[in-house]
This record gives structure tokens, C-alpha cells and sequence, in this order.
């Protein structure tokens, strides 16, 4: 079974820096929805996420969405917050990460991938060479809890194993 391994991790999208970015060597960022930047199936933001995304803007760090929602929740989605996106993604096949990184105008090396599932995000992203950035989600998921409860038990001896060794942030 491949056990995806977490490169950084974050309690919160908006604790991340330009200067965090800098130090994972990232000149892109690839951005999930549910559970990441919003709350699960809905359009409330997480405080901060507007502000977040104009700072990482101004350092001239591209921002895509990458989100295995449809269409139109992803267009919604990314028209509130002024981004690119690439839906129906069907992460953790890495095809559309590379898309987007390309996009972007970057190598897929050289692109965060920042999300909360481990089994989704964070293993597209080790599948094609992104940086895999682990976000705490930010609560239990209310579409399909049964299914997603099960995700998070397999992914929490990952975590633990990880927060033993490294922590929070990008100074290890």
C-alpha cells in the first residue's frame, strides 16, 4: 500500500508565508477547497482567506484551485476568490496537478500542493514530484461522514508518525 508522506504541515491555509513558501522552494500554489479554504460542500470561507490569497499574490506566487468538485461549485468557488482552477481533478491522479503547474508557468517540482486528505491531496501531490503540504482540516465532513471517517482513522497513524518527527511549518 503506498503511504503517502507529507512534506509540510499546517494547522491553517492563512499560517502559510510567502517567505514559508520561499523556504519549501515553491513559485506556485495549488490550492483544494473542502475542508482547506472552506467549510465541507459550502461557500463559507474559512476568516482570512481573501487577505491570505492577496499576499501570496503580491510576492508574485501564482494561486490555482485544484479540486476534485464539478464544475459548477468549483467555478463558484474560484470566482469569489478571483482564481484559476481545475476541477473534477480526481486527485490523487497527479494528471491534473501537472496541468495546473504548467499553467502556472512553473515545473511540477516547484508547486505546493496544499490540502487536507492525505489519501487525495497529499498523495497526487507525491505521485508526480509537488510539495506536499498536509492543512489540519478544519472540521469533520458533513457530506458522506461515514465514508470520510474511515479516510481520517487510516490517515492518523500518518499524522502522528509525522508530528513526532517535524511538527508545524517549515523549519524541521
Amino acid at each position: 500500500m503506498f503511504i503517502p508522506k507529507i512534506d509540510y504541515r499546517f494547522k491553517r491555509v492563512t499560517d502559510i508565508t510567502p517567505s514559508d513558501l520561499e523556504k519549501m522552494g515553491v513559485k506556485a500554489v495549488g490550492l483544494d477547497v473542502d475542508n482547506t479554504i472552506c467549510f465541507d460542500g459550502t461557500m463559507d470561507f474559512i476568516e482570512g482567506i481573501h487577505e491570505w490569497i492577496q499576499n501570496i499574490k503580491n510576492a508574485g506566487i501564482p494561486i490555482m484551485i485544484i479540486t476534485n468538485a464539478t464544475n459548477p461549485r468549483a467555478g463558484r468557488v474560484a470566482k469569489a476568490l478571483s482564481l484559476p482552477y481545475v476541477h473534477l481533478a480526481k486527485k490523487p491522479f497527479s494528471f491534473k496537478l501537472k496541468i495546473a503547474a504548467k499553467r502556472m508557468g512553473v515545473n511540477i517540482n516547484e508547486m505546493a500542493m496544499l490540502g487536507d486528505q492525505l489519501f487525495a491531496d497529499i498523495k497526487a501531490a507525491n505521485k508526480c514530484g509537488a510539495v506536499a503540504v498536509r492543512i489540519d482540516p478544519m472540521q469533520g465532513e458533513t457530506r458522506f461522514p461515514r465514508y470520510y471517517a474511515k479516510r481520517r482513522r487510516k490517515e492518523a497513524p500518518i499524522i502522528a508518525e509525522f508530528e513526532k518527527n517535524h511538527g508545524y511549518g517549515v523549519d524541521k
